[in-house]
């Protein structure tokens, strides 16, 4: 599987490795080890705002293909992706007025740092051959 197929296909599996890469890029993101605001790009020249939007909207669709994958790779439907995506869509579990969306915040981090130290089927499975790490 090429590098391609890994960040942009939604079809087949992944390993632990790029799903584990990517997590750590989107949590040093959340907490601002890595400089990203978009909304302040959005509110400068309508160029820096198109640039933005694209990179956004590549990096979300990344996330959504590794996570796919990887819910493919221990056996469950890439359908699990939308909770967990929608529950971190709630913010941060620490700052939070609201105990459901602190809750779901919670959850979602729990499942991503499952699919980071689960191992994947060992078998083939309906989503494909398994693959190492």
């Amino acid at each position: 599987m090429d590098i391609g197929e890994v960040l942009f296909s939604i079809k087949g599996r992944t390993g632990r490795g790029p799903f584990v890469l990517l997590a750590l890029v989107g949590w040093a993101m959340a907490v601002g080890f890595i400089p990203y605001d978009p909304i302040t790009v959005l509110r400068q020249a309508p160029v820096q705002s198109i640039a933005a939007l694209g990179f956004a909207l590549l990096a979300a669709w990344t996330a959504i293909a590794v996570t796919v994958k990887r819910l493919h790779d221990v056996g469950l439907s890439g359908l699990n992706s939308i909770w967990i995506g929608l529950a971190e869509l709630s913010g941060d579990p620490l700052n939070s007025h609201s105990a459901l969306a602190m809750g779901a915040a919670a959850g979602s981090i729990i499942a991503q740092l499952w699919l980071c130290i689960e191992p994947g089927s060992r078998r083939p499975n309906r989503f494909g051959n398994p693959v190492s790490a």
